[in-house]
């Protein structure tokens, strides 16, 4: 397929050619490249033009794997699955033969005074009528622990999140019982939980050469600016890596993006698609390579620590790596240490990691080496209140759809994605069958 190309001059003075693609996916993330795949190949889609865009230079959204030793990728983003939480992971996996082994860090119990409270609360707050479980859960917590009580109880769980006033009591028994590292304490601690032989980027990347051997085309570093209706259909003007103007015709279009890149677009988001509103969290995750596993010494071989530090959660991989991940104020708090400078950061990271082990700092050796990420919208949700949301949306007025792990109730991203963008295929194929 020929692509135009062109400067913004030539925009303007209408010189760029506009060449045509049935369908259009914006966004190659697991849910786009789900999308591709699905429609690639489905009967309705026989004969049609499929093409992925994604502003990255590879697929992959908030899938990112680094071989920094050379073994198993480590994983910054989505990392970890549970069969029975994630059916549609597991299909996908199975559908691409993917291997998986045993994560390490699920299963574990702990005992101490604060989990017990922690562990009797939520089962008070689930015996709730289910209206009470609709109310905030820090503040539900407070009122029968008193606000002191509260706190400590959920500073023991590792997600600050669920200090927030958006997370219902509900939710919070969902996103404690759904996290390995916290399961037990809602009697879910039976859930085994695995990791993706040779990371989770290798099945996008199996996604994307199956959806091309399929018959669709991906651009990558491609900026999607602006989409206009049409008569036929839709025009999207994007930017490319050399930020040339590309320009493509579109029948239909599939926005595979979360909330907080829709706003972005001249689309009137959420106005013309929903009557929710849309939320983001920042999450952090930070990996300490070492010459020598210290750690082994203390006994702490794929274990992991919750801690009342900037830390949070601090995970100990066999002899490989430690690891630490956090959200919310945690998540910013890390950003900051390392815009004060790398040698800034690992000094700060080593001192909160001996407060948490209750060792001197120089019990702890310096890294060789360390990977970090911070995702400034790692986790996006949406509030409706107590209608359902949709699991794709659809445009008020031209039918664009969108889909986004942000429209469904699941914890997980992979997840959310993929049963958003198996909604969004289904509309999309309706349409075109109707």
């Amino acid at each position: 397929m020929v692509v135009g190309l062109g400067r913004a001059d030539d925009i303007r003075q209408g010189k760029v050619m506009r060449v045509f693609s049935d369908i259009c996916i914006i966004g190659a993330g697991v849910g786009g490249l789900y999308c591709a795949n699905e429609l690639a190949s489905a009967a309705a889609c026989r004969g049609l033009s499929i093409r992925v865009f994604d502003l990255r230079p590879e697929v992959g959204g908030r899938i990112r794997s680094s071989t920094a030793d050379g073994r198993q990728p480590v994983e910054l983003g989505a990392e970890r699955y549970s069969p029975a939480l994630h059916p549609h992971v597991l299909n996908i996996l199975q559908r691409h033969d993917r291997k998986s082994q045993p994560y390490p860090f699920a299963g574990q119990t702990a005992e101490s005074p604060t989990q017990q409270a922690v562990r009797a609360a939520l089962a008070e707050l689930s015996s709730m009528p289910a209206e009470l479980r609709q109310e905030p859960f820090f503040a539900t917590l407070g009122r029968r622990l008193g606000r002191e009580t509260a706190t400590s109880l959920i500073r023991s769980l590792g997600y600050d999140a669920l200090f927030l006033p958006t997370i219902s009591a509900a939710m919070a028994d969902g996103i404690v019982g759904s996290h390995p590292e916290t399961q037990a304490l809602t009697g879910n601690g039976a859930n085994p939980w695995f990791c993706v032989e040779g990371g989770m980027q290798g099945l996008l990347k199996e996604m994307q050469a199956r959806a091309e051997a399929g018959g669709a085309a991906f651009s990558l570093h491609h900026h999607l600016q602006s989409v206009t209706a049409t008569p036929d259909g839709y025009s999207l003007t994007l930017l490319d890596e050399q930020e040339r103007v590309v320009t493509y015709e579109t029948r239909h279009l599939i926005l595979a993006l979360p909330p907080t890149a829709m706003r972005l677009l001249n689309l009137d988001f959420p106005q013309a698609w929903s009557t929710a509103s849309y939320g983001s969290l920042p999450l952090f995750k930070g990996f300490l390579f070492y010459s020598q596993p210290w750690w082994l010494a203390h006994g702490l071989s794929d274990q992991v620590r919750i801690v009342d530090n900037p830390l949070r959660k601090v995970y100990f991989r066999s002899d490989r790596y430690v690891f630490f991940y956090n959200d919310s104020e945690s998540a910013s708090y890390w950003r900051s240490c390392l815009a004060d400078g790398e040698q800034w950061y690992l000094t700060t990271v080593r001192r909160y990691l001996a407060e948490a082990l209750g060792l001197d700092e120089a019990a702890i050796p310096e890294p060789s080496h360390q990977l970090h990420h911070f995702w400034r919208h790692g986790v996006e949700f949406h509030q409706s209140g107590t209608d359902r949301h949709p699991l794709a949306l659809r445009h008020a007025t031209n039918g664009i759809i969108a889909c986004s792990d942000a429209y469904t109730a699941h914890c997980g991203w992979m997840e959310g994605s993929l049963q958003s963008a198996g909604e969004a295929c289904r509309l999309l194929l309706a349409r075109l069958s109707s």
